[in-house]
């Protein structure tokens, strides 16, 4: 897959190793009359990986974030390349786009770092057919970057890639003044603190859709189900929040990262706007072949003490309905990935997993994939979940679409990122905001299935919304 891309591990911004690199790429570039994307790998001493991602706004708006529980943590500024996706075969096209600039790939590498070098950071909006909103103006239905400047934290150790597109005419010079400019901002952040400017803003909240109104909605779905036209279906709202100031992205995702651990923290930062969130849900990861992914469904609350949170966890654990909810995830998991995977397993019943204000049903799902596949087939075949769509699947898009009344953009869609291998990982966009200076809209989305009570899903809607409103640290009013 990887052929002609130029890879250098150097020692951190080596001046001799930095211009014979992109001489090297130069050469190649006029020779072929094409230019040569060029990506360099360098150990750097300890950077906070949120610092680096504040600091990169003195170089672009275009950041990303992406923080696997306790594992690694990827933090990307600028755009090197990118692709924008507004067709219903975006993931096909993604892969082919994402291909062919990985064909141009020529490595040259002292060793391999897992989720270094050419690495697409990627999201999707949940649905392409749905009518587009402004809201969502800066998130196609699909859009695939390569960062110019990317921070892995992994293995306790921290490594800076940079990527470049040398052209035939590229100022070398130029070219390389601006990289030493770039890296000694963003590694100079490794001592900022986001708690230092903490604040705490005065923020309204109010539902867009009025809680009766939804409710009734939650209603018409049940009469749906009951009759046999489907099985589930998962129906989202949004809130808005109006702050007296301009919403931090760093310090939310700080508190997302303090009070979730064992989430995924992402976010996707364009021009003025800010997609981000804390995910309980990985939808699926590659790795050389081992594939993972995660059914969870059903939810309850966190108890106010450990005998009540225990009480809680147990009364979730025997819940028909909850269960039900839970086995139609697991059985379309196994479903979609039956075909192209070997040895595909999970545990025969759920556990709990428990995250701040909520827990939920949890089943873990992994198997063997041959070298053809690659993330992305893999997020095509699995996206949307009946966890956040529905089943059947076409069924419930469809009263999705005709009843929500939600442009859902990036919210419940896939987020994460793939290699130049195929490989990688994306989480499922849930527990998420678009913040936008000083709004933010907030989405929760709960399964509707035969015996859902409206205003229980209501209640429990209510608690996913709270990890991002909490995390927006605002006084409400």
């Amino acid at each position: 897959m990887i052929h002609n891309m130029i890879l250098k591990a150097t020692p951190l911004l080596d001046e001799q190793l930095l211009r014979s690199s992109f001489e090297e790429a130069s050469q190649r570039a006029q020779h072929m009359h094409q230019s040569v994307p060029l990506s360099m790998v360098s150990p750097v001493p300890v950077v906070e990986p949120l610092a680096f991602f504040a600091q990169g706004t003195s170089i672009s708006q275009e950041r990303f974030f992406w923080s696997h529980p306790g594992i690694y943590t990827l933090t990307g500024v600028g755009a090197t390349w990118h692709t924008a996706l507004c067709d219903t075969a975006r993931f096909a096209t993604a892969t082919q786009r994402w291909q062919a600039l990985c064909d141009e790939v020529q490595l040259y590498s002292e060793q391999t770092i897992p989720a270094t070098g050419p690495i697409s950071m990627s999201g999707f909006a949940f649905d392409p057919h749905t009518q587009k909103t402004d809201t969502w103006q800066n998130y196609p239905d699909g859009l695939l970057v390569m960062p110019r400047y990317m921070l892995t934290h992994i293995f306790g150790e921290y490594w800076l890639t940079i990527n470049i597109i040398i052209h035939p005419n590229s100022d070398i010079d130029t070219e390389i003044h601006t990289i030493h400019r770039d890296t000694q901002r963003l590694l100079a952040a490794q001592s900022t603190s986001t708690h230092n400017n903490a604040h705490n803003p005065r923020i309204h909240l109010e539902d867009v859709v009025p809680a009766p109104q939804w409710q009734q909605t939650i209603s018409r779905a049940v009469q749906h189900i009951q009759r046999g036209n489907m099985k589930k279906v998962v129906l989202a709202r949004e809130s808005h929040v109006q702050s007296d100031t301009t919403l931090s992205i760093e310090h939310t995702l700080q508190h997302l990262q303090d009070d979730y651990p064992n989430c995924y923290i992402f976010a996707l930062a364009r021009d003025s706007s800010c997609f981000l969130g804390a995910s309980p849900e990985r939808l699926v990861r590659l790795h050389k072949g081992s594939v993972s992914t995660t059914a969870l469904a059903g939810s309850i609350a966190r108890g106010a003490t450990p005998d009540e949170d225990d009480r809680l966890g147990f009364q979730l654990l025997a819940s028909a309905k909850d269960r039900t909810e839970h086995e139609v995830v697991v059985h379309n998991i196994h479903h979609a990935l039956a075909d192209i995977c070997t040895d595909l397993a999970s545990p025969p019943s759920p556990t709990l997993m428990k995250t701040a204000s909520v827990q939920h049903l949890y089943t873990p799902i992994s198997g063997q994939i041959d070298s053809n596949q690659t993330i992305l087939n893999l997020v095509e075949r699995l996206h949307p979940t009946p966890a956040v769509g529905g089943h059947p699947r076409d069924l419930a898009l469809d009263f999705i679409r005709e009843h929500e009344n939600l442009d859902r953009g990036w919210y419940a869609g896939p987020i994460g990122w793939v290699d130049c291998h195929g490989d990688g990982e994306f989480a499922v966009a849930i527990r998420s905001a678009l913040l936008r200076e000083n709004n933010a809209s907030l989405f929760a989305g709960c399964g509707i299935v035969a015996d859902s009570d409206p205003e229980r899903e209501y209640a429990e809607s209510q608690l996913k919304l709270r990890p991002v409103l909490n995390a927006l640290n605002g006084k409400q009013t």
